[in-house]
C-alpha cells in the first residue's frame, strides 16, 4: 500500500501529521466568509466550522452532499465557482478535476511535521489528505449467526445473502464509488453484476443511511465505512465490523481550493486549520482516524497491522467517469 500511495504523491500527499500544535508565529485573524462543500457529516463538519471561526473571525457557509454529488455541482460551477472549499470527497474522485483547482503550499505546517520526506511533501499540490476511511462490512448481529457473516467481497455474491447488503449509489456517494472500485478491482465486472444482482435493489441515496438501515434492521450488512460502522459498535447497537479477508483500502479525503474562487485567503487559512491539533481531537471524537500521532486514536478502531489491505490502483480509481458509466450500464441491463 505505501509503495502505491508514493506513486500518487504528485497529486495526493498523504500528510499525517506527527505532533505540534498550531504555528504560533502564524497568522490566524481574518474576517469575511468561506464557503465550504463537505461531503463529511454534519455534526463533525459543524464543530470544525464553529472552531475555525472562533479562532479566525471568518463565518463559514456550508453545503453538504455525497462526494459524487459534490463533484458534479462543482463542474456545473466550473466557469462561475460557488464555493470556495471542497473537503470530505476522495482523493480519487477529486484527482479526476484537478482542472477545477488551484495549487496551494501550507505556512502552517512544515515538512519535519508530515509522514513523508521533505522532498516528497512538495511545495505546491492542488490537495492532500488527513486522516482516512477505510471500507469494511457492518453486520447486524441480531440477524445473521455467527457462522452465516461475511468474512470477504468475494462472499457477497453468495445467493444466500440475496437481498440482504446495504449499499451506496456510487454516482453519488465518494465512499461507494470506492467500494465500487475495490470490487472491480479484486474480481472484475463481471462480479461487480453479480453483486448488483445480489443487492435486489438495495441501493441507498446516501453513506450515512447504509449503516443506519443495517443497525434498524432493513438488513443485515451494510457495505461502509469503517468510522460510521464503529459508532454503532461504540454505541452498543447488536454489530459488528468486518474488515474483509480478501482486501481493503484507506482513503485519504481531499481537501481543496477551487480555481477563481471568491475568498481565497480564506480558503487557504480554512485549509491550513484543519491540519491543526485542534481539528485532529475533533475528528477522533467522531470514531475517525485521526491524522495527529499526539491525538488518542477513537476507541475500537483495528490496529493497522491487523487490517488487510490490498494493493489499490489509485491511479485507475481516478477514472470515476469509466467506473460510473460502466456501472450504470449494469444497473440498466439488470
Amino acid at each position: 500500500m505505501k509503495k502505491v500511495l508514493s506513486m500518487i504523491l504528485a497529486l495526493i500527499v498523504a500528510a499525517t501529521l506527527t505532533a505540534g500544535v498550531l504555528a504560533e508565529e502564524f497568522d490566524w485573524t481574518g474576517s469575511g466568509t468561506v464557503t465550504v462543500y463537505t461531503g463529511n457529516d454534519q455534526e463533525m463538519s459543524q464543530e470544525i466550522f464553529d472552531a475555525f471561526t472562533a479562532l479566525t473571525g471568518i463565518t463559514v457557509e456550508a453545503v453538504y452532499g455525497g462526494g459524487g454529488e459534490l463533484m458534479s455541482r462543482v463542474e456545473a460551477e466550473k466557469d462561475n465557482p460557488l464555493c470556495d472549499v471542497v473537503m470530505g470527497v476522495s482523493g480519487e474522485l477529486l484527482a479526476a478535476h484537478t482542472d477545477l483547482f488551484q495549487t496551494y503550499t501550507l505556512k502552517s505546517v512544515t515538512p519535519a511535521q508530515i509522514g513523508y520526506p521533505a522532498e516528497e511533501f512538495g511545495e505546491d499540490y492542488f490537495f492532500s489528505g488527513a486522516g482516512g476511511s477505510i471500507m469494511a462490512f457492518l453486520v447486524n448481529t441480531d440477524m445473521l449467526a455467527e457462522e452465516d457473516i461475511p468474512t470477504s467481497w468475494a462472499d457477497l455474491t453468495d445467493p444466500k445473502y440475496f437481498g440482504q447488503i446495504g449499499f451506496g449509489d456510487p454516482a453519488a456517494s465518494s465512499s461507494a464509488f470506492i467500494q465500487l472500485t475495490i470490487m472491480e478491482q479484486l474480481y472484475g465486472w463481471e462480479f461487480v453484476e453479480e453483486f448488483y444482482k445480489n443487492l435486489d435493489g438495495k441501493i441507498q441515496s446516501s453513506s450515512s443511511a447504509v449503516p443506519r438501515n443495517c443497525v434498524e434492521g432493513e438488513y443485515p450488512i451494510a457495505v461502509t465505512l469503517e468510522h460510521m460502522g464503529i459508532e454503532y459498535v461504540e454505541n452498543n447497537a447488536p454489530v459488528k465490523m468486518i474488515y474483509p479477508t480478501d482486501g481493503t483500502m484507506e482513503t485519504k479525503g481531499g481537501k481543496v481550493i477551487m480555481a477563481n474562487c471568491k475568498n481565497p485567503e480564506n480558503a487557504l487559512l480554512f485549509i491550513e486549520f484543519t491540519y491543526s491539533e485542534e481539528v485532529a481531537e475533533i475528528v477522533a471524537s467522531h470514531h475517525r482516524r485521526s491524522a495527529r500521532a499526539a491525538v488518542a486514536q477513537a476507541p475500537g478502531l483495528a490496529a493497522y497491522d491487523d487490517i488487510p489491505f490490498m494493493d489499490y490502483d489509485y491511479e485507475k480509481a481516478q477514472d470515476s467517469e469509466s467506473y460510473i458509466s460502466q456501472w450504470n450500464e449494469i444497473v440498466i441491463n439488470n
